[in-house]
Parts: structure tokens; C-alpha cells; sequence
């Protein structure tokens, strides 16, 4: 965790937020807006927070939940939470009186560190995985912005698409999922929450967080203490940084969650090695007992899933004599009653995944040298600075995983 100290922010709108907060009786906190070096914005602690203080506590009236949408907009319409959310934004924004204004001022005027914001000459280079997510995220966007552009008709509004798109990526990348805040509270758990949502992710952060029924506040206590000057840090999750980059657009230094899917090269693999009927008998086999698919490596484990499914395919054709019984030795070591189906089987499966990773490394290492040139390949092409940073840390990520993965198997296989 970063231990660097911060440099407080002194501009009007954050001036005008804090003022907002005092005159609507926000509770006081040891928290203060400032730049850090290596993170941009966070939240800074203004005074040592001791482990086990509640370091924000957000009353309910500055809550945006779809409990409280629902006051305003009733709730004969069709709208999920995310897209209602993202509609009172956008009106909202649209309103100088509104009450919200002060902390409207404060939210991202863009968000082009998110992949699906990049140009396309970025898109073209994510990995494969990522790049299929983020489309689909582009989709939900669009039938999101379709679903409210009807809602909005029954009331003779409109928005533009841009508009919409930026409302719903405030709301992603900002949300806190709560659990209900009473009995009669309606729809899903997601909300805006002032003043908590300048908080910065970091893994290594350890919080309890949650809606405080005699107070009325959500609160969120931090189980690491902070020394003055520190940011201080929740965490979203156990995330991975492709997850975190398409869901909040920016990556960790260091991420003990990070790994390698190799999905694609797996079933590359089984079209290249069985026959058409060999491919489906096996792909049934794997669809059976539950491994069919999530293959993935880490800097140091190989998933058990992936190397199920390349013993699987390591056993002889499906029409040779014998097969039913090899089957059975798989599913005795899928099932944890043997370590090994044979020394041959492991040394052909171990040289499957060494072939893949050379591949997928040859791959990245491709990628890191094309995205190191692609200023100069492409001078027309317009990205934020940052979404090339966190792109070629990404594949430099992948690569490393993959290189120690060799290592591993290169050893092992000696020893075999």
C-alpha cells in the first residue's frame, strides 16, 4: 500500500462540497480531498485514524438509491436500478438549482481511461477476453440509453447518448452495493454516496462496511490505520486489473490477483489435436464434471481446471480401445483420489501448456512492442496518455505470468 503523503485540494467546487456537507449536517470526518503522486485524487486523512474507526458515515438523505428514485419517478416504469441512477444524473446535471449541485461539480467530466471509451486503435490491441467484455459492456450501455430514451418519451424529455453513457459510467464506477437499509426499501442495492465515493481502491485495504439502521448512515470502518497525510484506501473487491480496468478504468501497481485466462487456446487446442467427433466427446466430458472453461494461470499456480482439461485431451483418441477406463482414472483424479492418471499423461499435459504459454507470450510481447510504437504508427489517433500506460502494463503483466509459468513447467517437466 502507497504510504506516500498527499497535497490537500483547495479549489472552489471542492470548497463549495464541503460547505454543502457542513450546512446539511454531513458528519465530520478525518478525511480530506488531496493529489497523491501515483494515484491521482484520493482521499487524504487529515489526523491518525486508528484501526476500527468509522472513517465516513453517509446519512441517508445523501443517499441516491433507487429506494429513493422511486419517491421521484414512482415506480410504474420498466428501469433497472444502474438505469435509473443514470437518468436522475443526467436531469440532474441539467438542473444549476438543483441541491445536488455541489457534489454534481465534483463528479468526472470524462472517463477516456476506461476501455470503453478508447479509440479503436486501442480496442483492437486488448486481450481477447477483455476486449469480448467490453463490447458487451458498449451493448448495456446502448439498451440502457434505448430503455430510459422510452421512458423519457412518456414524458416528453430527451437526452443525447453522450449524456447517457457518462451518467452510467458515473453510477459504474462509483456505485456502493448495500444490503437493504430496511424492510419496506425496493429494488436493488446500489446507490450513490457522497464523500465516500472519492475513496481509492487498493487490494490490501481491510474495511466493514454497511447501513447503520440507528444512526441511518452507511458507514464504512477501516480495520488499517492511517497515519496524518496517508491516503486512505476501501477495497472494491478481489479484482483482478483487467477486471478493474474495464469496470473503473485504471489498473494497480501490484496485483496478487492477476492472471492469465487461456480459454481460447485450450479449445484452439482441442480442434487442432481430436477429430470433430473426438472435440465434442470430450468437450461433453469436461461439461459433465464442471471443468468446461475459466483455464487460467497466476504468477505462481497453474489452475487445477485448466490442467484437468489438458489431461483430458492428453488420454488417447476416443476410438481407441481402453478409453472408458482412462476416462475413469481422469474423473478418480478430478475427484482428488489420485494425484496422477501417469507420468505420461502429466508430460504430455505439462507440454501442451508449455507450447500454449510460449504462444501467449510470443503474443504479448508482440503486443508490447506494437503499443511501444503506436504514437509514431499512429499520430492521427487520439487516447488518453494514461489508457496506453495501463494498456501495455496489462500485457507486460500477462507476459510475466506466462515467463514464471515457464519457468515452473520447465523444472517440473525435468523432474518428470
Amino acid at each position: 500500500m502507497d504510504k506516500s503523503k498527499g497535497t490537500a485540494v483547495h479549489d472552489k467546487k471542492y470548497e463549495k462540497f464541503m460547505t454543502w456537507l457542513h450546512e446539511n449536517n454531513f458528519p465530520e470526518s478525518k478525511l480530506a480531498l488531496a493529489n497523491f503522486t501515483n494515484t491521482g485524487r484520493g482521499m487524504m486523512a487529515t489526523s491518525d485514524i486508528e484501526a476500527g474507526e468509522v472513517i465516513v458515515s453517509v446519512p441517508r438523505k445523501f443517499l441516491i438509491t433507487n429506494d429513493s428514485l422511486t419517491k421521484i419517478y414512482g415506480s410504474k416504469h420498466a428501469l433497472g436500478p444502474h438505469q435509473l441512477l443514470a437518468l436522475h444524473l443526467v436531469l440532474v446535471s441539467r438542473d444549476k438549482q438543483s441541491w445536488w449541485k455541489p457534489y454534481m461539480d465534483l463528479l468526472p467530466i470524462h472517463f477516456n481511461t476506461m476501455p470503453v471509451k478508447y479509440a479503436k486503435v486501442l480496442v483492437g490491441h486488448l486481450p481477447t477476453a477483455l476486449k469480448e467484455q467490453v463490447l458487451q459492456q458498449k451493448e448495456n450501455i446502448e439498451q440502457d440509453y434505448l430503455n430510459c430514451i422510452k421512458y423519457l418519451n412518456t414524458r416528453n424529455e430527451t437526452m443525447t447518448r453522450e449524456e447517457y453513457e457518462w451518467a452510467w459510467l458515473c453510477v459504474n464506477t462509483r456505485c456502493i452495493h448495500m444490503t437493504i437499509m430496511d424492510g419496506t426499501a425496493k429494488g436493488g442495492s446500489i446507490a450513490l454516496a457522497p464523500m465516500l465515493d472519492f475513496l481509492n481502491h487498493t487490494s490490501e485495504a481491510k474495511i466493514e462496511s454497511g447501513f447503520n439502521v440507528r444512526n441511518q448512515c452507511f458507514e464504512i470502518k477501516t480495520l488499517t490505520p492511517y497515519n496524518k497525510g496517508e491516503q486512505v484506501y476501501i477495497n472494491y473487491g478481489p479484482h483482478d486489473n483487467l477486471a478493474i480496468l474495464k469496470e473503473y478504468g485504471f489498473v494497480l501497481s501490484q496485483n496478487s490477483y492477476n492472471f492469465v485466462l487461456l480459454d481460447k487456446e485450450v479449445w484452439d487446442l482441442y480442434s487442432e489435436v481430436e477429430s470433430k467427433r473426438g472435440y465434442e466427446i470430450k468437450k461433453q466430458i469436461l461439461e459433465g464434471a464442471g471443468y468446461a472453461g475459466d483455464y487460467s494461470i497466476k504468477a505462481d499456480e497453474i489452475s487445477f481446471r485448466l490442467m484437468a482439461a489438458l489431461r483430458l485431451l492428453a488420454l488417447p483418441g476416443t476410438t481407441e480401445p481402453g478409453f472408458d477406463r482412462r476416462v475413469m482414472d481422469w474423473h478418480d483424479v478430478v475427484m482428488g483420489q489420485t494425484d496422477l492418471i501417469s507420468t505420461d499423461n502429466e508430460r504430455k499435459a505439462l507440454i501442451m501448456l508449455q507450447d500454449i504459454c510460449k504462444k501467449v507470450s510470443a503474443q504479448a510481447k508482440n503486443e508490447i512492442e506494437i503499443l511501444s510504437r503506436i504514437t509514431e504508427t499512429h499520430p492521427e489517433a487520439e487516447f488518453h496518455p494514461f489508457a496506453l500506460y495501463f494498456l501495455r502494463q496489462i500485457w507486460n503483466e500477462s507476459n510475466d505470468i506466462i515467463e514464471q509459468t515457464l519457468v515452473y513447467l520447465s523444472d517440473k517437466l525435468s523432474r518428470l
